[in-house]
């Protein structure tokens, strides 16, 4: 009779035991994605497209963005006057 309370007490023991076992485990030394900067994005949308002029002659056409936030316009120069809207854009630090 006390060889199967034994033996019920070390199985239900065991049991408890091996649950400890699975619990979550902990990374040593240094993170790989904290350490990695990550680059920020805002939308840029279209503000206007002009004539780019070189030595007084037409040499392609400036496409400016305004930032969604504040920051300096974003200038991309094309031959042709066919901007796209919108893009994203590397956001700029803002200090």
């Amino acid at each position: 009779m006390i060889h199967k309370y034994l033996t019920l007490i070390l199985l239900i023991l065991s049991m408890f035991y091996s649950k400890l076992s699975f619990g979550s485990g902990k990374i040593y030394g240094k993170s790989q994605t904290i350490s990695r900067e990550y680059k920020k994005y805002e939308t840029c949308r279209l503000k206007k497209v002009e004539v780019n002029l070189k030595d007084g002659k037409k040499d392609g056409y400036k496409c400016i963005f305004k930032r969604q936030l504040k920051g300096k316009d974003v200038t991309v120069m094309q031959p042709s006057p066919q901007c796209q809207t919108s893009f994203k854009c590397k956001r700029e630090d803002q200090n």
